[in-house]
C-alpha cells in the first residue's frame, strides 16, 4: 500500500498543477488534522472544519478552496450540506447528556445563493428536543454576511 501510495503522490506531484497541488496539500493536511485529534472525522479535518461553540448555537467554518468547489467553481451542495448537518449534528450530541448519542435522520436543505468568497459558516440552533428525537434549524452565511442555505434537520436519539 505506501509504495502504491508514493508512486500515485509522488506523480500528483511531478505534474499537478498549482490547483490540483492545492488540493492534494488539502487532504494531506486533513488526514493530518483527524490524526492530532484536531477534528473528530476525516471530512471535518480534509474541510478544515473550525467549530465554535456558545450557549445555544453551534458555528462551523471552513475555507472556499478548490477541493470544494464544483464544475462553475462556486462551492458543491454536498459540501454545504455536509457543513450544516456537522454544525447541527455537533451541537445535538453536546446537549444530550452522557451516554446518549444523535444521528441525522432526515435533512432539508434549502439552497439561496453561491457559495462564494473566502469561507463559510454554518450556525446550529435547537428547535425543538424531544426524549427521541430533535430538530434542529441551520443557515449557513459566506464570509460577506449572504445567507446561502436554510436547512432543517432532524436527528434521532440513541443510548451509546
Amino acid at each position: 500500500m505506501k509504495e502504491e501510495l508514493y508512486k500515485l503522490l509522488d506523480e500528483c506531484i511531478s505534474t499537478g498543477n498549482e490547483e490540483e497541488l492545492q488540493v492534494v496539500k488539502q487532504i494531506l493536511e486533513g488526514v493530518k488534522r483527524k490524526r492530532e485529534n484536531l477534528n473528530g472525522s476525516y471530512i471535518g479535518g480534509v474541510l478544515g472544519m473550525e467549530r465554535t461553540l456558545s450557549e445555544n448555537h453551534c458555528d462551523v467554518s471552513i475555507p472556499i478552496t478548490p477541493f470544494t468547489y464544483n464544475s462553475f467553481e462556486i462551492v458543491h451542495g454536498g459540501v454545504t450540506a455536509t457543513l450544516v448537518d456537522s454544525a447541527m449534528g455537533t451541537l445535538a450530541n453536546i446537549i444530550l447528556p452522557e451516554g446518549y448519542g444523535a444521528v441525522t435522520t432526515n435533512l432539508t436543505m434549502h439552497y439561496l445563493a453561491p457559495g462564494t468568497g473566502g469561507n463559510l459558516t454554518a450556525r446550529a440552533s435547537v428547535v425543538h428536543k424531544g426524549s427521541k428525537t430533535l430538530v434542529m434549524d441551520g443557515k449557513v452565511v459566506r464570509d460577506d454576511g449572504k445567507v446561502i442555505a436554510h436547512s432543517t434537520g432532524s436527528f434521532f436519539i440513541f443510548k451509546k
